[in-house]
């Protein structure tokens, strides 16, 4: 298919806007089960006798099999492209909400909630994140912050939501609505979708940009690597550390911290709920801030690479600094303070770990390299971090020793993030060279 040059007028109704909004109305349906969770804990653990591990560990399993899916689902969308991968997993997320509002025993919950919903969720944030990197290679921080801004309406609305349907009715009831609008909300989503540009006869937004710059600075089109030269490199792995490290210290807190302020505080469930949803206004307006803000400072320093970097170890420090903080709320005022230390570098770095990767090893197989970045990061990070959250709590009889632990793992992966060292691609000149050296 021959690939058309846009006129400006194109540009400014380029499809791959419509790309973005798609991406944005799933991560907002798969995100509001991840944010409402803390709010259902408390309900379910009171509602059906089990511990607070019991039921963080299904949780712990939705993020363990949706990271291990992640990777399968973004090879899929690599070779069968995002509008089938999506819908089917889509659908999966939502009959196990469904069947989850019936589970009377662990293990109907494991089953329901933990292996298919997370099976599901596992294609709804890698291969919507990789097809908005195809789309972009100008302004792909702030593509992604719009794109992944969804989960913070996610986390404003779904707790909200949830509250006042567990309050009103029941748990049970909270989670049928959630699945019924899961499958029709990314029914819809998906028939706008298109896995990239060149489908539709057109280059990436910026193409002609960045090719232009590339030339003048004598560097050349920027190479992409496969996944098989991606996981040879140092970068890959500092990187897998450092988004293993944020999960887990992210969902060891995160996912408990409404029971926190209210078992452990003495907060009124209302209250807390409503402070807690603000973390979600901060993702949906500072994620795309964020991007914008990498995307400038990479163009200040004519280096991408550089102003990913400089973005995320920010990011990372300021949310350790919030979980030191959150060991000393006592009051309402105080975990205000907290949402906000918190919800604006975390709206920052989330998308800004996609833009990482697909800046340090290109856009040809990022839905590939992605997704097993998320195998590691989320699989065994958040699959891990709301058992030892919920256990460290049991255990002890309160959250100090969860949030010091979260705290020393944010710093981790603030020191990873510093370290990473751009890869540098032989040319295939050079590898002939290096061959007939050898």
């Amino acid at each position: 298919m021959e690939v058309l040059v846009m006129s400006q007028e194109e540009r400014k109704s380029f499809y791959g806007w419509v790309i973005v909004a798609t991406a944005f109305t799933v991560i907002f349906l798969h995100l509001s089960i991840r944010g409402s969770f803390a709010v259902f804990l408390k309900p379910m653990v009171k509602s059906l006798g089990w511990s607070t591990a019991a039921v963080a560990l299904g949780l712990s399993i939705f993020m363990f099999f949706y990271g291990i899916t992640a990777f399968f689902a973004g090879r899929m969308v690599d070779k069968y492209g995002p509008r089938w991968v999506i819908f089917i997993h889509g659908c999966l997320l939502g009959l196990g909400m469904l069947l989850s509002s019936f589970a009377r025993l662990p293990w109907h919950f494991y089953l329901t909630y933990g292996v298919m919903g997370g099976i599901g969720a596992g294609a709804l944030y890698v291969p919507p994140t990789a097809m908005v990197r195809k789309w972009f290679m100008k302004d792909l921080g702030r593509a992604l912050g719009l794109a992944v801004a969804g989960a913070g309406l996610g986390f404003f609305i779904a707790p909200i939501a949830s509250m006042y349907l567990i309050q009103s009715l029941s748990w049970q009831f909270a989670m049928k609505v959630f699945g019924i609008i899961i499958i029709c909300g990314i029914a819809i989503a998906t028939i706008f979708m298109r896995g990239n540009p060149e489908e539709m006869g057109l280059k990436p937004y910026g193409y002609e940009e960045m090719l232009s710059a590339q030339k003048a600075s004598g560097a050349g089109v920027a190479m992409s690597w496969s996944l098989g030269e991606a996981i040879k490199t140092s970068a890959f792995w500092v990187i897998v550390i450092m988004y293993f490290c944020s999960n887990l210290a992210e969902y060891i807190v995160f996912s408990h911290a409404v029971n926190y302020v209210v078992t452990d505080r003495g907060f009124n469930l209302r209250t807390a709920t409503f402070i807690y949803s603000i973390i979600g206004l901060c993702f949906l307006f500072f994620g795309p801030i964020g991007g914008a803000i990498a995307d400038r400072l990479g163009a200040k320093l004519h280096n991408e690479f550089l102003g990913r970097k400089i973005v995320l170890t920010v990011a990372y420090t300021t949310v350790a600094i919030a979980s030191a903080w959150l060991s000393f709320v006592k009051t309402p005022w105080m975990f205000v303070i907290y949402v906000f230390l918190y919800g604006i570098p975390f709206g920052v770095y989330i998308p800004s770990v996609a833009a990482y990767v697909g800046t340090t090893f290109g856009r040809a197989a990022m839905g590939t390299i992605w997704g097993l970045t998320t195998v590691f990061g989320v699989a065994l990070g958040c699959g891990l971090g709301p058992y030892i959250g919920g256990a460290l709590r049991d255990a002890t009889g309160n959250y100090q020793a969860a949030i010091w632990l979260a705290f020393a793992v944010y710093v981790l992966a603030a020191i990873m993030a510093l370290s990473v060292k751009k890869p540098q691609k032989a040319t295939a000149a050079e590898a002939k060279a290096d061959k007939a050296a050898a």
